[in-house]
Formats: structure tokens, sequence, C-alpha cells
């Protein structure tokens, strides 16, 4: 299966390279930054700084990618719903699975970035809302599945499902690698499994990447509406 919508090559190469930023530096400078302030910045106002410059990024770099994913959208609606609601379903069904595991392994599991995002929520509610639910959706699943899943899948689809699932469930929990004991970091990682691999199942069926952005978005936003 082919995903017709594809990226140009300065797309490619710029978000390859914003990518690496994110991953690596973007976090440091933005710390950095913060300590220069005669006010510095509080973590959750420090990540919602990350989420936006984010959020333009994307915006800046992917903007014809995107143009073009929501034009494909609009010519076939049904086939971007459909497949939304059924990566959802598939979603909510092996998270079902993954959590009984997980419980039966560790009963007084915390997933930690859940609890992160938790204690932000509650500080700025409106502002991480709005993260939350679409900034940070629009963000990941263009970098993870548009540029990641997208660029890896003309080669292998396997290596694309792999990679991407790997890298999306690794970005949650690197963070807290030496504040968390590493077996409650695995049981987090793999509890992002299930929603990698729907979400790139949401892409390759719709051929629009805005079939995953709708799942994500919904999914963060059960979450938000738990945590009022």
């Amino acid at each position: 299966m082919k995903l017709s919508i594809s990226m140009t090559r300065r797309e490619f190469l710029l978000g390859w390279a914003y990518l690496l930023i994110d991953l690596f530096a973007l976090p440091l400078l933005l710390n950095a930054g913060n300590q220069q302030l005669l006010r510095p910045l509080s973590e959750t106002e420090l990540n919602l700084v990350y989420f936006f410059v984010n959020f333009l990024m994307i915006l800046i770099i992917f903007r014809k990618f995107l143009s073009n994913s929501l034009r494909q959208a609009i010519r076939a609606p049904w086939q971007c719903l459909r497949f939304a609601v059924l990566g959802f379903i598939l979603y909510y069904l092996a998270m079902i699975a993954v959590s009984h595991g997980i419980t039966y392994l560790k009963p007084d599991f915390v997933n930690v970035n859940d609890a992160a995002v938790m204690d932000m929520t509650q500080e700025q509610f409106t502002l991480m809302s709005i993260a939350t639910v679409f900034l940070v959706p629009i963000t990941e699943e263009v970098l993870f599945r548009g540029l990641l899943f997208q660029g890896l899948h003309k080669r292998s689809r396997f290596l694309a499902y792999a990679a991407s699932t790997l890298v999306f469930s690794l970005i949650h929990v690197t963070g807290y690698v030496g504040r968390q004991d590493g077996f409650t970091l695995l049981l987090c990682f793999v509890q992002y499994v299930p929603a990698s691999v729907a979400l790139a199942w949401a892409y390759e069926k719709s051929d629009t990447i805005l079939s995953p952005m709708l799942i994500h978005m919904t999914v963060n936003q059960i979450s938000i509406s738990a945590m009022r």
C-alpha cells in the first residue's frame, strides 16, 4: 500500500533536521534560556513554550504537506473518518489488554508521563488543554507518522511500523531516565505501543495524516477530561 501524499524533498530534509533538534537540543536550549530570565518560568510554563515552539515550527516546515493532507481528507472525508474511528477502537481494545498485563505485573503502576501531564494540567488547565488536545497531536503526528513512518514506509512497511513505534514510545519516557526505576519505564514504554501502532495503521489506511490526528486528539481529550 502506497501513501500518496508525500513530503517535498525540502520538507523531508528540514523535517529530519528539526526532529533531531527537537529530540536532543531544543529542551536543553529552552532550559538554558530560562535560567537567564529574571523570573524563570515554572516547569509547566516552560513545557507550554516547548509545545508552542514545536507547533509553529511544524506549521512552517510542513505547510505544503499539511495543506495536501487536508485536501485529501476533504476529497475523501468518509475514508478519513472511518479509519479514525476504526483506529480509535483498535487502540482502545489493545490498551485494555496491555493495561491488564501491566497491572498484573505491577499492581501499583502509574505512568510517569501521565502523572507529570496531570500535575501541569492542574496548574494551567486551559493552556495545557489547548496544547495537549490540539498542538501536541498535530506536532507528533507530522513528525512520527508523516515524517518517520511515511519516509520508511517507501522502503519497508515493517521497518516503518517498528521504527515509528520505537521512537514514539521512547520519546515519552526518556525524560524520566534516572528519576524512575527501569522496570517502571519499560512498562510506560509498552503502554505507548498500542497508540503508536493504531495511529500508524489509521494513517496508512486513510492515506491522510488527519486521520491519526483525530484519534490522537480524541485520546488526549478523554485523558484531559478525566483530570478535571
